[in-house]
């Protein structure tokens, strides 16, 4: 014989095990309602770096003048090409010696332009000042006031005059001076 209490007992566990079999009937169901068709695929990326590359033109001495007096001056074309892949700015330093101490690199005065051909019609005053001195843009990382740009493949014509002023002391008889012209380039992209 069963008591009211067992009875009791007896019909809830019927009723939870009805329950918890709803639950995992309705689970199942709604897992199976989830299932979707699924494909994956892969793509491969490929990356290479560019080039910063300056190509100046000629590549030995610019201009060399031996005997020079006052009022003489002499003339040099300078191709600047960007040969890479990337655009660039550039900039140009001199660095002048005063081996005797007459100080001809100060009196030496050099004129930078840009120009289709030196003969013809000046297109821009880049640089104008004694040689020793000579300079354009910066040639620190960042745009500066004064730096170049050339995109890729593109060219430039600059043009360089060096002169001895007329009125030039005649302590400077029998000076020399080698100024060497640097010109540094950098990637403009992402450069600010």
């Amino acid at each position: 014989m069963i008591g009211a209490h067992d009875a009791l007992r007896q019909r809830r566990r019927t009723v939870a095990l009805i329950w918890l079999a709803a639950a995992v009937l309705a689970a199942g169901g709604l897992a199976m309602s989830l299932a979707v068709f699924a494909r994956q695929t892969a793509v491969d990326q490929t990356f290479s770096v560019g080039t910063i590359s300056l190509g100046v033109a000629p590549a030995g001495t610019l201009i060399t003048f031996a005997g020079m007096v006052p009022g003489n001056e002499v003339d040099g074309v300078l191709t600047i090409q960007n040969d890479g892949t990337g655009d660039l700015r550039y900039a140009m330093t001199a660095d002048a010696t005063d081996p005797d101490g007459k100080h001809l690199r100060d009196a030496l005065q050099l004129e930078v332009e840009r120009r289709t051909g030196c003969s013809g019609p000046v297109l821009e005053v880049v640089y104008s000042g004694p040689i020793a001195t000579a300079a354009f843009g910066n040639p620190a990382a960042g745009g500066d006031p004064g730096d170049r740009t050339l995109g890729s493949g593109a060219s430039e014509v600059l043009c360089f005059r060096a002169t001895l002023p007329v009125g030039a002391d005649s302590l400077l008889q029998g000076a020399t001076t080698t100024t060497t012209l640097t010109f540094v380039a950098e990637q403009v992209s992402g450069n600010p």
